[in-house]
Formats: C-alpha cells, sequence, structure tokens
C-alpha cells in the first residue's frame, strides 16, 4: 500500500468508529420501515447499511494477505451489503449482519478470484 491508499483507510476507519452499533431492537424497527416502504424507509436502509459497515471491514482484514487492496474490498463488501438489503427485506428473519455476511465473503471472494485471474 503506497501513503496515501493508508492514510484514506485510516480516514475510513476512523469515520467508521464514529458510527454508533445497532441494537437488535433498532435493526427490527429500521428493517419494520424498510419492508412497509413507508416515510422513514429510506433514513432506515441507511442507518442499517452504516450500522454494518464495520462488518464489512471485520471480513475484508481477514483477506488482507491477498493482492487486492483494502480500499477495493472495502468497496466490493459495500456493494454487497446494499444487495444483501435489498435480498434480505424481501425474505429474511435473520438478523441483518447474519444475513450480509455470506454477501460480503462471498463478492470479497470473487474480487481475489478475479484479481488473480487478471494475474495470468
Amino acid at each position: 500500500m503506497n501513503l496515501q491508499t493508508d492514510d484514506a483507510v485510516k480516514w475510513y476507519l476512523r469515520e467508521l468508529s464514529t458510527i454508533p452499533p445497532l441494537t437488535r431492537d433498532e435493526e427490527s424497527t429500521l428493517l419494520l420501515h424498510v419492508r412497509s416502504h413507508d416515510d422513514k424507509a429510506e433514513s432506515a436502509a441507511r442507518r442499517l447499511l452504516e450500522g454494518n459497515l464495520s462488518l464489512v471491514v471485520s471480513i475484508a482484514e481477514r483477506h488482507l494477505s491477498s493482492s487486492v487492496r483494502m480500499l477495493d474490498f472495502v468497496q466490493t463488501g459495500n456493494e454487497s451489503l446494499l444487495h444483501a438489503l435489498e435480498d434480505f427485506t424481501k425474505e429474511s428473519s435473520d438478523s441483518f449482519s447474519v444475513y450480509a455476511a455470506p454477501y460480503i465473503e462471498r463478492a470479497i471472494l470473487n474480487a481475489i478470484a478475479g484479481e488473480s485471474h487478471a494475474d495470468k
């Protein structure tokens, strides 16, 4: 990693530390708004996503030995978090983080696989 990338990662992690974690009750309430598409649905979805960004980082950190950069992992993981929320609101009763983790893991592993194919 270069200095600029290191600084971006540090800034991102510092910003994440300011986001309070979700409680189970808060998550349930937010999901009710998202599923009902009421006037609070958009802000509820945003809070659900923000409350789970640290999950993306924790999964990404497990794969840092590969050739893909942390920022790429975070971007890929964040995109998969959004896809998980889209699917979750339609079908699941698990906690959102439990449901989203495999989406994030799969996206990061696909990024690693794509990078290894690009190197050949």
